[in-house]
């Protein structure tokens, strides 16, 4: 990764973060449970990131977050037929 991707990948995780922390104090409210890695797994997938781009930002392989998907659909009780973005939609607002 280059040096003007690094710092576009930290701008995106800091808007992301900042623009996002009243959802994931909700999300937090109603799935306790989950760990900080969820949380920041559910707000890259809200964000509606690729598995590829997720990746990317979390250093691991596409296979890691396809698992990592699997396992906080498991969680949060989501049918796997249902996409990501109506799920937090449907769940938390």
């Amino acid at each position: 990764m280059t040096v003007i991707e690094r710092q576009l990948v930290e701008h995106l995780i800091t808007e992301l973060q900042g623009s996002t922390s009243s959802w994931q104090n909700q999300i937090k409210q109603r799935y306790p449970h989950l760990t900080a890695y969820d949380l920041r797994l559910c707000t890259y997938l809200k964000a509606n990131l690729s598995t590829k781009e997720i990746a990317t930002l979390l250093n691991i392989t596409p296979d890691s977050v396809k698992k990592a998907k699997h396992r906080l659909r498991k969680k949060l009780s989501i049918d796997p037929t249902v996409n990501w973005g109506n799920a937090f939609t449907d769940r938390i607002g």
